[in-house]
Formats: structure tokens, sequence, C-alpha cells
């Protein structure tokens, strides 16, 4: 599951949740201020957190590393 929501405060917040085949769930929230877009896109900061999620699931960092943004 990915959730992101932007409110009235000006906060981007993301949500990432896998649970495995033993139904042990690893779960990721984060909120950034507003600011932090002023340095990278949404898309971006939001692939960079789901890559960082999937190597904090326990993913191998060569299958990570393959993940990339293709314009």
């Amino acid at each position: 599951m990915i959730k992101i929501e932007n409110n009235e405060e000006q906060m981007l917040k993301i949500d990432f949740t896998f649970t495995d085949e033993f139904g042990q769930q690893s779960r990721l929230m984060k909120t950034f201020e507003a600011c932090v877009l002023e340095h990278q896109n949404q898309f971006e900061l939001l692939v960079d957190e789901f890559k960082r999620f999937l190597l904090c699931a326990g993913f191998s960092p060569k299958n990570v590393d393959m993940i990339q943004i293709v314009e």
C-alpha cells in the first residue's frame, strides 16, 4: 500500500506497507514539510523513499538499485 496525502498544512505524508508470506508486516510512515519539495520533485522523493523502504524490508540492495526513473 502506498498512501500520499497533501493536506492544508503543506505537508507530504507517505505510508508504505508490505506483508510477507509469513504474515510479517513492514511499514514506513514519514511526513515531509513542503520545503523538501523545493529541492526534489515529489515523484523522485517517492521513488527514493520507496527504495529505502524496500531495503529496510529486507530486499536485496542489488535488486533495489535496479529501480530507476526513466524519462
